[in-house]
């Protein structure tokens, strides 16, 4: 079975995990870009807002042939109870029909059930089959060990 994930990162976190369980797990992986300068505390502030409302964003150019691959991963930090912007608009670009998916979401407090449900449901709607999912909080932890633990979870 051949396995790819997709994942947005803001600060680093989403993707050490999204490298680990690849690595881990001997995946494909690609990254989504936000063309939206999302640095710093006005990039925060107004990723949480274009969150809030479900805006979509203006991404890196992405070429993903999901033909290939048997599972997809999705993963997005969590901004405010929501999934970004830009894992809102790859999915809004991509075929998930008849997909095993597996999504996760990283987080420093709260909002994981309504970040998985939103993401789920998306998915869901696109014809992808959510076959795990989970969360990550991440603030004060070690992620990398953090992450082995999830790899060991879901088996190799």
């Amino acid at each position: 079975m051949k396995s790819i994930i997709i994942y947005y990162s803001r600060t680093g976190r989403t993707k050490l995990i999204a490298q680990t369980l690849a690595k881990e797990k001997n995946m494909n992986i690609v990254e989504i870009k936000d063309k939206t300068n999302r640095s710093g505390a006005i990039g925060f502030i107004k990723g949480t807002l274009d969150s809030m409302i479900n805006n979509s964003t203006t991404i890196e150019p992405v070429t993903i042939d999901l033909d290939k691959y048997d599972t997809v991963y999705i993963g997005t930090p969590v901004w405010a109870s929501k999934i970004t912007p830009a894992i809102k608009q790859i999915l809004d670009n991509i075929n998930l029909e008849n997909k095993n998916v597996i999504t996760f979401v990283t987080l420093n407090k709260n909002g994981a059930k309504e970040a998985l449900n939103s993401l789920n449901s998306t998915i869901k709607d696109k014809g992808g089959k959510i076959i795990n999912s989970f969360s990550i909080i991440t603030k004060g932890r070690d992620i990398e060990s953090l992450t082995k633990d999830i790899v060991k979870n879901l088996g190799k």
